[in-house]
């Protein structure tokens, strides 16, 4: 006679339990997951680390980490004389056109007569170690107290005898060297500092300098 409740047979034997696998299965997702995650956050770091080293400053210590492909080369500093005296030769050059045209071979109030190394007054009176930085300030000082001043370089006109001086004439012209005077006059420019000038290519110095 079988037990109550169960078939004449007797129990069946239970079924084998499925949680194991279950299990199994939810480690490996569990370990697969991490898995993609951690080679994620690998991929973002070095995609971080890469825009990093891309933008990063070039210093000294990066070029020399690079290799010997990259050579440093440091800024050269220009030297402010030169400099001026590259500005004075432009200015003269720019002057040129307009002194050929409208000053040369009239008489002339030359304002200023300067050269590198020369030690001597400005209109002011005032006693000044000339370097071509001084020269080409005093030349914009008075070129906005006169407006017309040109420069010009004293190699370049046959009137000069003597080379290497930077000239700055009043951009009045005149037919006689007393006008020219009178206007350094009128002006209460200092008498050593501006007297009457011929500027030309088309004769010697003589005669073209009358001083006050």
């Amino acid at each position: 006679m079988g037990y109550p409740g169960y078939p004449p047979n007797g129990p069946y034997a239970p079924p084998p339990s499925r949680w194991p696998w279950v299990l199994a299965v939810l480690v490996v997702v569990a370990a697969l997951a991490v898995g993609v995650i951690a080679a994620g956050i690998i991929v973002v770091m070095q995609r971080d680390r890469d825009a990093d080293t891309a933008t990063a400053p070039l210093t000294a210590a990066t070029i020399a980490a690079t290799g010997p492909d990259i050579t440093y080369v440091p800024p050269v500093p220009v030297d402010p004389q030169i400099q001026a005296q590259n500005s004075l030769r432009a200015q003269a050059n720019a002057d040129l056109p307009f002194v050929a045209v409208n000053l040369a071979d009239r008489w002339v109030p030359q304002l200023s007569a300067k050269q590198n190394g020369l030690y001597a007054a400005d209109v002011d009176g005032r006693m000044v170690n000339w370097t071509d930085s001084e020269i080409l300030a005093q030349n914009q000082r008075l070129r906005q107290r006169y407006p017309g001043a040109r420069l010009i370089w004293s190699d370049d006109w046959s009137t000069f005898d003597l080379q290497g001086w930077w000239v700055t004439l009043a951009g009045v012209t005149f037919s006689d060297p007393g006008s020219a005077n009178a206007w350094c006059d009128a002006q209460g420019i200092a008498v050593d500092e501006c007297f009457a000038k011929l500027v030309s290519n088309s004769r010697g110095s003589a005669g073209t300098t009358q001083y006050r």
